[in-house]
């Protein structure tokens, strides 16, 4: 008999289970008890109502089924479930705990830097807002990785860190684990086909996937805090021709840093690849004090006294790179600041006071630090854009550093995916289980290692888990047990997730890397004043009601000029050109010009690369433009050498004409407006617009608040909504030109769905 109990420990009923009541325990899928039965009458089985089996609670979070026979006969099926099911009914949100009390409001869509025990804290912490009791187990030791969430569930969020990592979670009495489910791995259970072997005949085998076993696994690190004129690569290596012993099995690199492969496997050609772009030389720091320098100016720096002698970040600048310090932990998690820094100088670290002067953030409509979201003592931080010692970049003599902790991370990867991967199912004997109970019971649970063997297709036996088992009540001794050599993975719905969670990690770098400032009726005017005194190739303006005409040119031929990747294949790039109105700096980043007119004498319909003009830009910050200069509107200029290819930005308050300076040619790159309403409008000029009878030809469509802007001059083109936009009204994808096949993620995405429908194609047949 099964007792049902409500939610205050009362006996509602005791059934009597049908011989198809079971339990299935499956990795990183289902803990469920699946209950059946019959009564004479019928009687409501509350939401809450739980039972017992075997230790474990198992509670009824939705309505329960039944079917009435006939008025002397109501069949029941109740799925319970685990407390593992509130996290399906629970939303991951962000926020910070402040003297043991949460910070609201929460953050349901946001991007983030944790270690895997910080990620499990982030769900714990949520599931602790209503449900008290749940806690932190045992965690991979891995490095912090930056994770996107989009309005998710905290089972969908588990397996999303889970899979980010290459591991599994288990859940047991509301400890939440993260590392690969394991158990009696040194003394697993003796199984094989055969009189008291423990399995009966039908044992299945079925390939896990169409992949092959790798043999030869190359790896590419992140590119961060990488210097290519020392380190000769962009991303991070592997520690050239080192080994490392995981698992009991030798794995070497190569001479270059590129690629694993295994010493104690047989020759095996078959090749892999694994992204370790989340891998990088860094240091996590801790502030371990905060100097308030002015808080109505939002200047807070921070110090962190445990950095060593050794590491002064001031000498470690990285040419032409903007050094910057993103919190990994605390109100500002994942937040950027610039620390102050001139052109040829990081003088915003003061290594004899450990202290980082760090510059005001302007984003999300809010200048920072400042109110709740200010650096706090204990939050953690690292550095990037900078040159660390070797040490922290590869260290062979302690087996330490970024290019280390990638070979430990790879190494388990292709541990996990060098064998064939395999499912096995089979059913337990019962004779044999019921008089070995006490002996095997235990080790019958998922996790749990098995020594399986078969005299024709695995005669010397191989060590492989059960991932699920499955318990009919009625035959307690016979469990359905599936053993597989392989990690258990996501799902097409964290596919999805991805997707979705993609779109705040695009928000995130937009943010970082292009703005678009807000241009008022005001700004246009100034704009034009400003370009009537520019000295360009034109007379002066007009001003009718109306004008009737069949084509309007916008752009002088001045300024017809492009910045691109490269000078022997050039395509059109994103030429980042923004105004702070925290710091009240002009920002422009290094690049390559490619005039389009200056230089060419033929006419043509098209020209050779060769025969334009190109000049390296170095990258420019203007000093701040403070109060004192606030009703000044800039020019900003290209001074390009003539004859030669460097060039540099200049700012001016007056014109320059384009040849009127000697040995240089100045090209109007962009006005800046006076301050209105303690902000700045910045508009680039260059290229051109063609307005004629029903076609307009133009580079870029921005709104007048900034927020969406249409970039035709990108290959493809791109449509940026800050904030979102809504398309209404009917949108039509033809075959072959959109849809789904366009996204990254869809062929991931494609094959899970063809392999689950070929799954339960297989289990119709069966």
């Amino acid at each position: 008999m099964i007792q049902i109990y409500d939610i205050n420990n009362a006996e509602l009923i005791q059934v009597n289970p049908a011989d198809s009541t079971y339990r299935n325990k499956v990795i990183m899928s289902e803990n469920i008890f699946m209950l059946y039965f019959s009564l004479t009458e019928a009687v409501e089985i509350p939401i809450g109502a739980y039972v017992m089996y075997k230790g474990e609670r198992y509670t009824l979070y939705s309505q329960e089924n039944f079917t009435m026979t006939h008025t002397r006969k109501y069949d029941y099926t109740l799925m319970l479930e685990t407390e593992e099911a509130f996290l399906k009914s629970t939303k991951l949100k962000y926020f910070v705990i402040v003297d043991g009390l949460p910070q609201r409001p929460f953050s349901l869509k946001f991007v983030l830097v944790l270690t895997p025990s910080e990620w499990i804290q982030l769900i714990v912490n949520n599931l602790n807002l209503t449900e008290p009791g749940w806690s932190v187990g045992d965690c991979l030791d891995a490095e912090a990785r930056q994770i996107a969430f989009n309005h998710e569930y905290c089972d969908g969020a588990l397996n999303r860190i889970a899979e980010e990592y290459n591991t599994e979670y288990e859940i047991v009495n509301k400890t939440i684990s993260l590392k690969k489910v394991e158990k009696f791995k040194d003394n697993p259970l003796p199984l094989a086909y055969g009189k008291q072997n423990g399995l009966k005949s039908g044992i299945t085998r079925t390939k896990e996937s169409e992949k092959l076993p790798v043999g030869i696994l190359y790896v590419q690190g992140g590119e961060k805090n990488i210097d290519f004129s020392k380190y000769h690569s962009r991303t991070l290596l592997l520690p050239k021709s080192q080994s490392l012993i995981y698992e009991g099995r030798t794995y070497i690199t190569d001479a270059d840093g590129t690629m694993i492969t295994c010493v104690d496997l047989p020759e095996n050609k078959n090749e892999d690849s694994y992204d370790a772009s989340s891998i990088s030389p860094q240091r996590v720091g801790t502030v371990t004090q905060v100097i308030v320098v002015d808080a109505g100016a939002h200047f807070y720096d921070i110090i962190d006294s445990t950095i060593p002698q050794s590491l002064d970040f001031s000498q470690m600048r990285i040419a032409g790179e903007k050094a910057v310090l993103i919190f990994q932990s605390g109100s500002l998690s994942g937040y950027s600041f610039d620390i102050q820094q001139t052109e040829e100088n990081l003088d915003g670290y003061v290594h004899a006071e450990r202290r980082f002067k760090l510059v005001p953030l302007d984003q999300d409509g809010m200048i920072l630090p400042s109110g709740g979201m200010i650096p706090e003592v204990g939050d953690t931080y690292a550095v990037f854009n900078i040159a660390l010692p070797d040490a922290y970049v590869c260290d062979n003599v302690t087996k330490t550093g970024a290019s280390w902790d990638m070979f430990r991370e790879a190494v388990r990867y292709k541990y996990e995916n060098e064998i064939p991967r395999s499912i096995y199912k089979g059913e337990l004997d019962e004779i044999y289980a019921k008089s070995n109970w006490l002996a095997i019971g235990g080790k019958i649970v998922p996790g749990g290692y098995v020594l399986f063997s078969h005299p024709q297709f695995l005669p010397d036996g191989q060590k492989i888990r059960i991932v699920g088992v499955k318990e009919f009540i009625n035959k307690p001794y016979s469990p359905k047990i599936e053993l597989s050599n392989v990690v258990s993975g996501g799902s097409v719905k964290n596919d999805i997730a991805k997707i979705d969670a993609s779109e705040v990690v695009t928000d995130s770098l937009h943010k970082q890397s292009l703005q678009f400032t807000k241009r008022r009726f005001r700004d246009a005017q100034e704009t034009m004043t400003l370009l009537s005194q520019s000295l360009l190739n034109f007379s002066g303006s007009v001003s009718p009601i109306t004008v009737q005409t069949m084509a309007l040119l916008v752009g002088d031929e001045s300024l017809q000029f492009r910045f691109v990747n490269s000078k022997t294949v050039p395509v059109a790039a994103n030429h980042v050109i923004v105004f702070s109105n925290a710091t009240k700096v002009l920002s422009a980043a290094a690049g390559i010009l490619q005039h389009m007119t200056v230089g060419i004498k033929t006419i043509s319909q098209s020209h050779l690369a060769s025969e334009y003009r190109y000049w390296d830009m170095a990258a420019y910050d203007s000093p701040p433009l403070t109060e004192a200069d606030a009703s000044k509107a800039y020019y900003l200029y290209a001074k390009c050498a003539n004859p030669g290819t460097a060039g540099v930005f200049v700012l001016s308050d007056v014109a320059i004409g384009m040849t009127s300076v000697a040995g240089h040619y100045h090209f109007l790159v962009g006005i800046l407006n006076s301050e209105n309403a303690s902000e700045r409008s910045y508009v680039s000029l260059y290229g051109f617009s063609e307005i004629l009878p029903g076609r307009i030809t133009t580079d870029k469509i921005v709104s007048p608040d900034g927020r969406l802007s249409i970039d035709l001059s990108s290959n493809p083109p791109k449509i940026t909504a800050l904030d979102g936009a809504i398309i209404e009204g009917k949108v039509q994808f033809q075959a072959g030109s959109s849809g789904l096949a366009q996204l990254a993620e869809w062929p991931t995405a494609a094959q899970d769905i063809q392999d689950a429908s070929a799954a339960a194609a297989e289990a119709d047949r069966k």
